[in-house]
C-alpha cells in the first residue's frame, strides 16, 4: 500500500515466503487460487483479492517435507472485497465456500497442508473496519493481488493517533485460549501430528507476545518488527509476570518466532511440558490483562470469577450487540440450543459463555479431566451448559471442547455476518 492506497501486487511481485526456497511454489498456489476464483459464479461482482495474514507480511511458513516435498503451516488468507447489487449474498458466500472447499480438498494441497480461508467484504464494510489489530495489519501489509486499486477503499486509520484498543489485544488472547484447547484435546488423542501442534504452540506464544506488546504500548504491525520491541519491554518492566516467569516467556516468544520464520526446526518430542508451561504464562497473563483492563484484581482459582470478569468487561452495547447477532440467525439458535441461551443469559452474554468455558476448561485441565476436587463440580456445570453428555472423564472434558470449540466457530461466523 502507497500513499493511502492499495497498489496491485500480483503473486511473486513481492515476499511471500519466510523460507525463500518456496517463494515460486507459494506464487504458483495463489495463482491457482486466483484463477478458482474468476471461474466461480461470484466471479462478476469480485471488485479486487487482497492477501493478508503471514504470507502478505512475507513471513508465510512453509517447510520441507520428505516426501510432499513441503509442508504448508500457514493459512492462506484472503479478504474478497465484492460489489453489491450484482450477485446476492447468499450465491457469494456458497460461491466461496466452493473456492476453499476445491482448493482444500486438492489431492496435492491437502498432502501438503495447504488451506485456504476467504472472507467475503463490501467496499463500504472496509471503510467500516474498527481499528483492530487486523485492521492495522491489513492496512500495513495486504497485498491487492488481482482487482481494481480504485474500487477498494482503504480502512480509515485510528482518529488522532488513537491506539489499538486493549480490549481487541484481550479478545486475541481469549481466542487463542480457545484454539489452544483443541490442539491440547488432539494432541491428548494423538490425532494430530507433533509438526501441527508443535506450529500451533509457537503460534500461542506469538500471539500471547502480540497481545502483550498492546498492553505494554510496543505494538508492531508485523511479526520480526515487534519482536525486539516487546522483549526489551518485558525485560524492562520483569513486575508484570514476576522475573522468572516473563524470562521464561522471552524464551519460548523468541524460539517459537525462529521456528515461525523458518530458522529452526519445529520438536518432534513429547510436548506435555510446553503446555503446561503456555496455561501457567496464559492464566498469569489473562489475570494481569484483566487486570488492566478493569482497575481491580482477579483470582482466576476461582472459576466462577473467570465469568464475572470477563462479563464486567462487557459493555452494555456490546452484549446488546451479542444477542442481535444471535437472534438474527435462527438456524445457529436450534443449533446452540435452549441450554446455552439460558447459560448465556445468566452470565450475561454468548460471548462470555464461550469464552469463560474456554478458559476454564485451559486454566483447570487436569481438574476437569479427573474425578477429583473441583473439576467434577466444574464440568457438570460446563457440561449443563452446552448440553454435553458423557460416560467418563475423559471423554467428558473432549465432548466439552468440542462443543466449545463449535459454538465459538458460529459466534465468529455470527460476528462477522
Amino acid at each position: 500500500m502507497t500513499d493511502g492506497a492499495f497498489s496491485l501486487s500480483p503473486p511473486g511481485s513481492f515476499p511471500l515466503s519466510a523460507n525463500p526456497a518456496f517463494q515460486d511454489e507459494v506464487r504458483r498456489e495463489l495463482e491457482r487460487l486466483l484463477g478458482r476464483v474468476r471461474e466461480s459464479a461470484a466471479a462478476p461482482c469480485v471488485a479486487g483479492v487482497l492477501l493478508t495474514g503471514s504470507f502478505a507480511r512475507g513471513e508465510g511458513t512453509v517447510i520441507p517435507h520428505p516426501q510432499n516435498k513441503s509442508r504448508w503451516l500457514s493459512d492462506v488468507e484472503c479478504l474478497v472485497v465484492v460489489r453489491g447489487g450484482i450477485v446476492p449474498k447468499q450465491e457469494i458466500d456458497r460461491s466461496l465456500r466452493q473456492v476453499e472447499r476445491e482448493s482444500n480438498s486438492d489431492c496435492g494441497n491437502a498432502a501438503r497442508g495447504i488451506k485456504v480461508e476467504l472472507r467475503a467484504i463490501l467496499p463500504e464494510g472496509m471503510l467500516r473496519l474498527r481499528p483492530t489489530i487486523f485492521t492495522q495489519e491489513l492496512c500495513e501489509h495486504s497485498k491487492l493481488l488481482c482487482g481494481d486499486p480504485a474500487a477498494i477503499p482503504v480502512p480509515h486509520e485510528p482518529a488522532g493517533g488513537r491506539a489499538i484498543s486493549k480490549h481487541d489485544a484481550f479478545r486475541l488472547l481469549n481466542n487463542r485460549i480457545i484454539e489452544q484447547i483443541a490442539v491440547r484435546t488432539e494432541y491428548s488423542d494423538r490425532t494430530s501430528d507433533s509438526i501441527a501442534v508443535a506450529y500451533s504452540l509457537a503460534k500461542f506464544w506469538i500471539d500471547l507476545g502480540t497481545s502483550l506488546s498492546v498492553f505494554l504500548g510496543c505494538y508492531r504491525p508485523g511479526y520480526q518488527s515487534r519482536q525486539k520491541p516487546f522483549e526489551d519491554a518485558l525485560r524492562a518492566h520483569p513486575e508484570i509476570l514476576g522475573a522468572e516467569m516473563s524470562g521464561r516467556l522471552i524464551s519460548r516468544f523468541h524460539n517459537a518466532m525462529a521456528q515461525k520464520l523458518c530458522q529452526t526446526g519445529f520438536p518432534s518430542g513429547d510436548l506435555a511440558c510446553e503446555f503446561g508451561e503456555a496455561v501457567e504464562i496464559a492464566r498469569a497473563t489473562w489475570n494481569w490483562e484483566s487486570e488492566q483492563l478493569s482497575g481491580t484484581i482477579v483470582d482466576t482459582r476461582d472459576w466462577r470469577g473467570i465469568f464475572a470478569r470477563l462479563s464486567s468487561l462487557e459493555t452494555a452495547a456490546q452484549r446488546l450487540r451479542d444477542w442481535v447477532r444471535v437472534l438474527r440467525q435462527p438456524s445457529g439458535l436450534r443449533q446452540l440450543g435452549p441450554r446455552a441461551m439460558l447459560a448465556a443469559a445468566r452470565v450475561g452474554s454468548l460471548a462470555t459463555l464461550i469464552y469463560g468455558t474456554g478458559c476454564v476448561i485451559d486454566f483447570f485441565w487436569d481438574e476437569i479431566g479427573s474425578e477429583k476436587g473441583r473439576g467434577t463440580e466444574m464440568a457438570a456445570e460446563l457440561c449443563r451448559g452446552l448440553a454435553v453428555e458423557a460416560a467418563d472423564t475423559s471423554e467428558r472434558r473432549r465432548l466439552l471442547t468440542r462443543a466449545t470449540i463449535g459454538a465459538w466457530e458460529r459466534h465468529l461466523r455470527f460476528a462477522a455476518a
